[in-house]
C-alpha cells in the first residue's frame, strides 16, 4: 500500500467551506422563515470632503458642416493657334488688315521691320 500524501491547499480549503456550509443548513440558517429579528444597521449620511464645484456646462456638438457645393468643371480653353501669317511685304499685311506688327504676331517677321525696334509695317 502507498503511503498517503497530504492534500493540496485547495483541497483542503474546498472540504473546509463544504463542512461550513452543511452545518449552517442543520442550524437553520438557510430556512425560509425568519429566525427572529436580526440586527438592524444604519448608515449615516457621509459628508463630502470637497465642496461642490460649478455646474458642468452643457456639452454642445457643432452642427455638421454643409454638404459640398458641386461646382459645374469649366469648359476646356481652346487652344487654337493663330493662323499661321506670312506676308510678302507691309502692303499685303496692310491689305489684311495686320499692319502694324509687333515683335510675337502672327506674321512679324525682322524682314519687314526696317528700323529693329519690334514694329514692322509701322508707315
Amino acid at each position: 500500500m502507498r503511503p498517503r500524501t497530504a492534500l493540496p491547499h485547495w483541497r483542503r480549503i474546498a472540504g473546509a467551506v463544504a463542512v461550513l456550509a452543511l452545518s449552517a443548513l442543520a442550524s437553520g440558517c438557510g430556512s425560509a422563515e425568519p429566525a427572529g429579528p436580526g440586527p438592524t444597521t444604519t448608515t449615516a449620511p457621509v459628508a463630502s470632503a470637497a465642496p461642490p464645484g460649478p455646474p458642468a456646462a452643457a456639452v454642445t456638438t457643432p452642427p455638421p458642416p454643409p454638404p459640398p457645393v458641386a461646382t459645374p468643371e469649366p469648359a476646356p480653353a481652346t487652344t487654337e493657334a493663330p493662323p499661321p501669317a506670312y506676308y510678302a511685304n507691309c502692303a499685303a499685311a496692310k491689305a489684311a488688315g495686320a499692319a502694324p506688327l509687333h515683335r510675337g504676331d502672327p506674321g512679324y517677321r525682322a524682314a519687314l521691320d526696317r528700323d529693329g525696334d519690334g514694329t514692322a509695317c509701322e508707315k
